[in-house]
């Protein structure tokens, strides 16, 4: 699976806010790199929609399992998410393209 074809509805089910949040997130800080805590803390700080902490990790664990984000472990911290570098400009045109439609 690749391109566009990972953002079909089926691949995100009840998660799929919290997961195109991340990935706009991404898309303007393509380096960036936390924990799920971190993430709901900085990265989805101040948007206007609830969410736990159980529906963040399982919008990291989809997007790393469709080979949008990767996770490390890193002692002391934890499991350490960031944008697959393999996939910066696929997100950026994906992006872009949806953006056009409006």
């Amino acid at each position: 699976m690749s391109g566009p074809a990972l953002f079909e509805r089926k691949h995100f089910e009840h998660n799929d806010v919290v997961a195109w949040l991340i990935l706009g997130y991404l898309c303007s800080h393509p380096d960036a790199k936390d924990t799920a805590d971190g993430v709901e803390k900085w990265w989805l700080n101040g948007m206007e929609i609830r969410m736990d902490a159980r529906s963040v990790q399982a919008s990291l664990d989809q997007l790393v399992r469709l080979g949008w984000l990767i996770s490390s472990e890193r002692q002391g911290t934890g499991t350490v998410y960031g944008l697959n570098g393999d996939r910066r400009d696929k997100l950026r045109q994906f992006l872009k393209s949806t953006s056009d439609l409006g």
